[in-house]
């Protein structure tokens, strides 16, 4: 079955290479996103979330602007991704998730983004 695909965006009060290091690095993923974040050759990232590791590999990125990532026993079209945006006018900063999930588990997913990425937000404004 096909999954639905989840396109979230966050205002962020932040500047693009702050933020990029905390999507994009293990010291910056691990202050938010799991308990602990571990890459030994950039490409494949190891997460830890309660004493389980579950890895993702990344399929592109683009220094300051976004990664997308791909679980390792994800199908090859799932994927998840950061993608940051400033608008030119504005300044405003806005990052975009995207991820796919199974349709009964939708509303789960997107509780999860949204708190993770409050998280996030907390630790940009300390």
């Amino acid at each position: 079955m096909a999954k639905k695909k989840i396109e979230l965006e966050f205002e962020m009060n932040t500047m693009p290479r702050v933020l990029y290091k905390r999507v994009a690095t293990p010291d910056g993923l691990a202050t938010w996103f799991a308990d602990a974040v571990a890459s030994e050759d950039g490409v494949t990232f190891s997460f830890l979330w309660q004493k389980e590791i579950t890895r993702a590999v990344v399929l592109e990125s683009v220094e300051n602007q976004y990664i997308r990532f791909r679980w390792e026993d994800d199908d090859e079209d799932d994927y998840f991704e950061f993608s940051i945006q400033q608008n030119e006018m504005s300044r405003l900063l806005t990052l975009k998730v995207v991820d796919f999930s199974e349709e009964e588990e939708y509303d789960d997913v997107v509780r999860l983004w949204n708190f993770q990425i409050d998280g996030l937000k907390r630790i940009l404004a300390a």
